[in-house]
């Protein structure tokens, strides 16, 4: 299983941005497939544009635009991306800004994949 480094994500990126402690980056979906994987970072992604199938080990879910996903670190999925444009917006969050600001990681570790429609 392939292991994403920060800021490394499927498709076309078209920016990165790195803060101290997160990265943003902009990425359109060019892969109908990806294979199981997981981050080295915990990370929101937020759908731009487009529809996309995020797979874990417990549920599927079928993400559209204004879709709010969230994956912990180390958290094994794969995508699907039905035809036509998708685009999403990704925050990664490294466990040092966790650190810095203090907040206890233990329980966002158990947290799963959610998707919620803004």
């Amino acid at each position: 299983m392939k292991l994403s480094q920060k800021g490394e994500f499927y498709g076309q990126t078209n920016t990165t941005i790195h803060l101290e402690g997160l990265t943003l980056t902009d990425t359109v979906y060019t892969h109908d497939k990806v294979d199981w994987h997981y981050h080295e970072n915990a990370y929101f992604t937020f759908i731009l544009q487009g529809n996309v199938i995020e797979g874990n080990k417990k549920e599927i879910y079928n993400c559209s635009a204004g879709s709010l996903l969230f994956h912990n670190w180390q958290e094994p999925h794969y995508n699907i991306k039905p035809e036509g444009f998708t685009r999403g917006f990704h925050i990664e969050i490294e466990k040092s800004w966790f650190d810095t600001l203090g907040f206890n990681t233990d329980n966002l570790q158990e947290a799963l994949t959610l998707p919620m429609s803004i």
